[in-house]
């Protein structure tokens, strides 16, 4: 037998993660290639921070709901090729609601007041309700430095749900041909920890940002976000 070649030597496909759901797609490309990440010093000790404060809702929301809420609640779709774990499960009188909780450091927590919820939040609550079929579902936000949270609930959305399997449906053609898709450039380039497979060099980038500073994803996001309350 040739080596490489048996069954045991063939490499697993990646499911598609939920939180990658709104992101850019040549990076969740990428990351279902297994391609790695270059993190600075600054970003992840914020993740560490996101991840302590994630931890600590959980605990919160156990301690006030106890029976009624679920946390790591696994979820898979064989249909899209997705997987992975939401935050929680809320038992309510009008049907589960998903929650996802996310945290952002202070300048765009403020942002949020006025601009909505982050594309990449939004689409993965989106992703959750359309695979579960609950009900309802809430974003909440929480500023890393200061503690303060911002809550959104909505329903299913059939223009934000067709959106996200678009994504990911194409994102998988890319995976199966194992191709990178073109690429969405925008201000977010600056921070990304995978620029260096778009750019040869920051000047590049830079140049690139200024010529396309706002992102314009295909099929392009919905414009608004219907049903949603700020709660």
């Amino acid at each position: 037998m040739t080596e490489g070649k048996g069954p045991r030597n063939r490499r697993a496909v990646r499911w598609f993660p939920p939180s990658l759901a709104g992101q850019c797609l040549r990076y969740a490309v990428m990351d279902l290639l297994g391609f790695g990440r270059a993190i600075d010093p600054d970003g992840l000790l914020a993740m560490q921070a996101g991840a302590v404060l994630h931890r600590q809702f959980q605990a919160e929301l156990k301690r006030e709901y106890a029976e009624s809420v679920a946390v790591e609640v696994r979820i898979r779709s064989e249909e899209l090729g997705v997987s992975g774990r939401m935050d929680a499960v809320w038992q309510r009188a009008e049907g589960a609601a998903v929650i996802e909780y996310k945290t952002v450091h202070r300048e765009k927590f403020d942002d949020l007041a006025e601009t909505g919820p982050l594309v990449g939040h939004w689409a993965q609550l989106l992703l959750y309700l359309d695979v579960t079929g609950h009900p309802l579902g809430y974003l909440i936000v929480e500023c890393r430095e200061t503690g303060r949270r911002r809550t959104w609930r909505t329903g299913p959305d059939q223009a934000w749900q067709g959106w996200v399997r678009a994504r990911i449906q194409w994102a998988r053609a890319h995976q199966a041909s194992r191709t990178l898709p073109a690429r969405e450039v925008s201000q977010a380039c600056r921070q990304c920890d995978r620029w260096r497979r778009c750019f040869a060099s920051e000047t590049e980038r830079e140049q690139a940002i200024l010529r396309h500073p706002v992102w314009e994803p295909s099929p392009p996001v919905p414009a608004v976000y219907p049903g949603v309350v700020q709660a």
